[in-house]
């Protein structure tokens, strides 16, 4: 997965192999990483993954 974006030494913004962003927070996940490094996600202790809402669902 790649780095978009570091938001501390704890947590950052990254996006998978099949394209689904997501929040990786972990005891010094984001410490000396930048935009475009690679990461694993067994490195963080949580994922939070973005929920895509489908085209046709009505609110």
């Amino acid at each position: 997965m790649k780095i978009l974006q570091v938001f501390s030494h704890n947590a950052l913004v990254a996006k998978s192999e099949n394209n689904e962003s997501m929040v990786l927070v972990g005891r010094g996940i984001g410490f000396n990483k930048k935009k475009g490094d690679r990461i694993n996600e067994n490195a963080a202790s949580q994922i939070f993954v973005e929920k895509r809402q489908q085209e046709n669902e009505t609110h």
